[in-house]
């Protein structure tokens, strides 16, 4: 019987083997969409036992995100040259790709650039715990900790899953579809023949502007290397809309100038690197192609996106220390990314970079996402004064951009535009007369504005390289979506928020935040009087808002009291929730300062300090419990509320139901199971 058996397992793994690469296509269901392309165009390769290759398959969702991408427009794809472009004339296995590190490989597609392989660490996934929440365990000392893993790219994709091995070769799965295919030239010649080849790219003025130039330029960007060493670069090439946005007098002062466009144009270029848009890291820092121009690169996957476009990629320069360029950031669009060429890439950019020509008030008045700023705010005549104050020789705008205005209800926004003298009041506390650059800014951060008695406050998040920066005005955050924009005369941080203006009530917000959904749900399940107070736009209330974490925490520590809490007489829930709650004031995070403690609305006392070690960690404390601010304030209409990391309780809280009976009831069951217990014995 024995046997049998392994003679059945022998012959099913010989059948499995002798399976071409076409055959496991058409099993595999992740590959449903790639499957027709491959039958089209790769039939004969794909099925040919005599050859061996190596097939990047596009993933089921690397076609979904496709269509996102191009509006559901599928038809480039119909092409030979694509899919050529995604099959290899060798087998070449996940640790082959590995070994050689970071490399080009030649495709079958004619006339193409190589596929460009890209290895680097990535640590394993998290593992889910029961109820769907990532598990952040605590490594514990002499625990073997995850082994780094290597995540290999192949452009602008991925290799998402384990290699297939066919009889005819290997299959590799791919987060992305491999297009633009990739042009077989140099950058130079990609840019020399773009008239000819890819008028598609609308590269016209600066190939010839690059063709008149001296040989050097030329020379590099022609260069391919040596066998020993491989030259390679990552260019960001600006098209001619981001030519024709400058003025006239703008472009013959760049074009004027031999050395400065040598020197913006060099700033376009970065070396020894190979960067598709599936590795710009926001934080990450690269160096302009001459580092004595104090020039660096860096990258944002939002930037200043707006909400109707489906992924955007920014490069942007930052200039420090440079003799001949302003300091400050110029962002650019990615148009077109990810087109290889023989020695590296290129992307097609919306704006020159690190040119910088503009003052804060004429960017105000000329950037894409400052719109409604500049409309409904700064041309009204009434704040001539502080547009005057935009040209000062040294001024920082903290901006509201677009999506600021666009989250407003329409009565609100009404409200804010109508009211000149508030609206100029406002807008004073987005202003300092300085440069402000974000970079060397840190919590402790105290800005004076234009607005009298009235500071900013910032505070920096680091994830590694990348900071994320956040303004904090009269009681408003707002997240800096694009920092450092350069001016001639300062500096622009475009931000999500207008600082000062509360827009929503209490309930408003709580109801929508995701953080606090389940607060929001216990809310509404306790007593509808809660909800009506955060509602009433003439209630005054500070409210510290336990987030889902607090909850979660509470489920998995705690899980009895949990029950008791949510499950049990929703008046222990409705008390346990007015803890949390102080009715009759509206206090702000200083406000908070000049008390030791607080009175909550059911007659609880919290206790509210600085931590010892972290003065940018406050606490609050009640009968023996302690939580964290996460969020360190935000003014409502109808209030303040805090964020905080913990739900506030002790056991005689979650005794509470309107009375006494309960807890008598509890103590009546107890003496009886006793006595019971006993009488058995």
């Amino acid at each position: 019987m024995l046997l049998v058996f392994a003679i059945l397992v022998s012959v099913f793994c010989n059948l499995n083997n002798a399976q071409t690469l076409m055959d496991k296509i058409q099993a595999d269901g992740d590959l449903t969409e790639f499957r027709q392309y491959a039958q089209t165009y790769l039939q004969a390769q794909l099925s040919e036992p005599s050859y061996t290759y190596t097939v990047f398959a596009p993933t089921d969702k690397a076609f979904e995100y496709y269509r996102s991408q191009n509006s559901g427009n599928v038809s480039p794809l119909g092409s030979l040259a694509v899919w050529s472009y995604h099959l290899l004339n060798k087998k070449f296995s996940r640790e082959e790709f590995i070994q050689n590190g970071n490399h080009s490989v030649i495709t079958l597609a004619p006339r193409s650039a190589p596929i460009w392989v890209t290895v680097t660490d990535a640590l394993p996934s998290p593992p889910v715990d029961t109820v769907g929440a990532m598990v952040t365990s605590i490594p514990v000392p002499g625990q073997q900790q995850p082994l780094m893993q290597k995540k290999i790219s192949v452009n602008q994709g991925t290799i998402v899953q384990d290699e297939v091995i066919a009889s005819n070769g290997i299959l590799q799965k791919v987060d992305r579809i491999l297009v633009p295919v990739g042009v077989g030239e140099t950058i130079w010649s990609f840019i020399e023949d773009v008239d000819r080849l890819y008028p598609q790219y609308k590269l016209s003025f600066l190939s010839s502007k690059l063709k008149s130039m001296p040989l050097p330029i030329q020379t590099l960007l022609d260069q391919q290397g040596s066998a020993q060493k491989q030259t390679k670069y990552t260019m960001f090439l600006p098209n001619d809309d981001a030519f024709a946005s400058l003025s006239d007098e703008q472009r013959d002062d760049l074009l004027s100038s031999q050395s400065l466009l040598e020197t913006v144009l060099y700033a376009h270029l970065i070396n020894d690197y190979v960067i598709f848009n599936n590795h710009f890291e926001k934080g990450q820092l690269y160096d302009g192609f001459k580092q004595e121009d104090g020039v660096q690169l860096h990258f944002d996957h939002r930037g200043n996106r707006t909400d109707d476009i489906a992924d955007e990629y920014y490069v942007a320069t930052s200039v420090s220390t440079s003799k001949t360029l302003f300091e400050g950031d110029v962002f650019a669009r990615v148009v077109t990314p990810n087109i290889a060429t023989e020695n590296g890439v290129v992307h097609i950019v919306d704006t020159v970079l690190a040119y910088i020509y503009r003052t804060v008030a004429d960017t105000l008045q000329t950037h894409h996402n400052l719109t409604m700023l500049w409309t409904d705010v700064f041309s009204k005549p009434v704040m001539k004064p502080l547009l005057e104050k935009l040209n000062l020789p040294a001024v920082t705008l903290f901006a509201p951009s677009d999506k600021a205005f666009k989250k407003l209800p329409e009565q609100k926004l009404l409200e804010l535009v109508t009211d000149e003298e508030k609206l100029y009041k406002l807008m004073e506390l987005h202003i300092m007369e300085d440069r402000v650059y974000l970079n060397d800014q840190d919590n402790q951060t105290m800005l004076t504005t234009l607005a009298d008695q009235r500071f900013m406050r910032l505070e920096v998040l680091e994830n590694g390289t990348a900071k994320t920066f956040f303004s904090y005005g009269d009681g408003i955050w707002a997240e800096v979506v694009q920092p450092n924009l350069g001016a001639t005369n300062g500096v622009i941080h475009l931000i999500d928020s207008i600082l000062g203006f509360p827009y929503q009530t209490l309930w408003e917000f709580i109801s929508v935040e995701p953080s606090l959904a389940d607060l929001a749900r216990y809310l509404q399940k306790s007593s509808p009087d809660l909800v009506n107070y955060m509602q009433g736009e003439h209630d005054k209330l500070t409210v510290f808002a336990p987030n889902n974490e607090a909850f979660l925490e509470m489920y998995r520590n705690h899980y009895e009291d949990y029950e008791t809490l949510t499950q049990s007489d929703m008046k222990v829930l409705e008390n346990v929730l007015k803890t949390h709650i102080i009715h009759g004031k509206i206090l702000s995070l200083d406000d908070l300062t000049k008390f030791n403690q607080i009175a909550t609305t059911n007659g609880k006392t919290i206790v509210f300090r600085q931590d010892d070690f972290n003065i940018n960690r406050w606490i609050l404390s009640y009968g023996g419990m302690e939580a964290t601010m996460v969020v360190k304030g935000q003014r409502m209409t109808n209030g303040f509320i805090y964020i905080i990391d913990k739900v506030l309780y002790t056991p005689e809280d979650l005794g509470y139901a309107g009375g006494a009976l309960p807890i008598l009831a509890s103590v009546f069951s107890t003496l009886l199971s006793a006595i019971l217990a006993y009488a058995l014995i």
